[in-house]
């Protein structure tokens, strides 16, 4: 199976030969073999991983965006993609609290309030990944 991954900030991974994809999708996580049916489907943030042909299994964390499978290709667009080794834990943890103090406000309007929501929900994955030895 061939994977792209894609953010409006990078090309994370382009055309790679992989084995296995497991996501994390507003059904919850799905894993993606070789031959999966046809399907396109909505991201939740959380933790993705993939193993490239003949490697060890590689971790990220991914926010909301789309997938498609199709005739034998995964194309994954995010709007945000960090690999485990690109995640500064302490930058996260800063994250967490500022996104909890602005909660705090009951003046924010809805779109205010998911939006911070979304940045501890990121923050916290971020961290759990992050601070995981595996």
């Amino acid at each position: 199976m061939i994977l792209t991954i894609l953010s409006p900030e990078r090309r994370l991974i382009e055309n790679l030969e992989v084995t296995e994809v497991t996501l994390p999708t507003s059904e919850g996580e799905i894993q993606i073999l070789p031959g999966h049916a046809a399907m396109v489907g909505t991201l939740q943030t959380g933790v993705f991983s993939y193993i490239p042909a003949g490697e060890a299994k590689l971790l990220g964390v991914a926010t909301s965006g789309f997938f498609e499978v199709s005739d034998g290709t995964l194309t994954v667009m995010a709007e945000t993609l960090e690999l485990k080794g690109e995640i500064d834990v302490e930058r996260a943890k800063k994250a967490q609290k500022l996104a909890e103090e602005i909660l705090k406000d009951a003046n924010l309007d809805d779109h205010q309030f998911r939006k911070y929501q979304l940045k501890l929900q990121r923050s916290l994955v971020r961290q759990h990944l992050g601070s995981k030895d595996n």
